[in-house]
């Protein structure tokens, strides 16, 4: 059990899943005119909007996102296959390796052409990112009512294509990170941590950083020296819900036996009585990942280029532990 829960941390921020770029792919030949000729820079409610996740809650139910973001002219989609109808025996979803069943892109803008429509925007105004649910008991794992989300990972992306700032002459958008700060600050989300160029958010959390040494390149930020970051931990762990399983040698030979082990016990018995209680206690949590660049107009300022938020929310990881052990293998 040790060494399956060890898997859990060692594979840390590998396991951090990038929501594909709402830019053109930066390669060093030429491209059409049709291709390059438009970019159209982030708004202010643009960011919001990814901010907020469109109005989306972790711990909502997927029925009850669907309607916010219905109402409001998009859609959400089904990662794992073109038919939503489709749904794979418990058998194989137990075999499986893959999280895609779970998961389900957000778009702000529907778009007609449904079946070429996965997790990337069908436009630069269309707002993506993608949800991964829990079932809350076995049965319909397509059910939307069945479904509660439990974490959502997005992407912005704030500057032109290479080929938009060599061929087009289209010059860089002067946004750095402090403006991006302003903006979380505006939303009620503090900044908590920073440590190795991750940062992390709470909403209406009791603490905020001061920012004036992240405003130039990586690496010179200085760490907050907190010892433990229990938001990037909760990135790994949550990453192996639905697929990860307690067994045990089956004595009477035959398939091993699967076997009960509540999350809350697991993280203590291998991070130390008390250690899931930290998690509790951070409760919700922004990890922001960015990537500056240097301005052309004055080198000694760094640019946002782009930049990956992943939410949580550590009161849910046992739910969904709980929903994908009760509805993929329990007895």
């Amino acid at each position: 059990m040790r060494n399956i829960f060890t898997a859990f941390l060692l594979i840390s921020f590998m396991s951090l899943q990038t929501m594909e770029a709402q830019r053109g792919t930066q390669s060093r030949k030429p491209v059409s005119t049709s291709i390059r000729e438009n970019f159209t820079a982030l708004s202010q409610e643009h960011i919001e909007k990814t901010i907020n996740l469109l109005g989306i809650n972790l711990g909502q139910s997927l029925a009850d996102a669907k309607k916010t973001i219905e109402n409001n002219g998009g859609e959400i989609i089904w990662l794992a296959s073109p038919d939503p109808n489709y749904v794979r025996s418990t058998k194989e979803l137990q075999r499986d390796t893959s999280l895609d069943y779970f998961e389900y892109a957000v778009h702000s803008i529907k778009n007609p052409n449904n079946k070429n429509v996965r997790h990337t925007p069908s436009s630069r105004e269309d707002i993506v990112f993608k949800i991964t649910v829990y079932p809350k008991s076995a049965g319909n794992l397509k059910d939307p009512n069945n479904l509660i989300i439990y974490k959502a990972d997005t992407y912005l992306g704030f500057q032109p294509t290479y080929h938009q700032v060599t061929y087009n002459n289209i010059k860089n958008i002067e946004y750095t990170y402090a403006d991006f700060h302003a903006v979380m600050k505006k939303n009620n989300y503090k900044l908590y941590q920073h440590q190795n160029a991750r940062l992390s958010y709470r909403k209406n959390g009791e603490k905020s950083l001061d920012i004036g040494n992240l405003k130039a390149a990586r690496g010179t930020w200085k760490g907050d020296n907190i010892k433990t970051a229990p938001s990037y931990n909760l990135t790994s762990i949550s990453a192996f819900f639905p697929t990860h399983k307690s067994v045990q040698p089956n004595i009477n030979g035959g398939e091993p036996i699967i076997v009960y082990k509540p999350l809350s016990q697991m993280i203590d018995e291998y991070q130390g009585s008390g250690a899931f209680q930290t998690y509790l206690d951070y409760g919700n949590s922004v990890i922001v990942d960015l990537i500056q660049i240097e301005s052309k107009i004055d080198p000694s300022i760094y640019l946002l280029n782009n930049l990956n938020m992943y939410y949580r929310n550590a009161s849910l990881m046992e739910d969904a532990y709980n929903g994908f052990y009760n509805a993929l293998f329990k007895d």
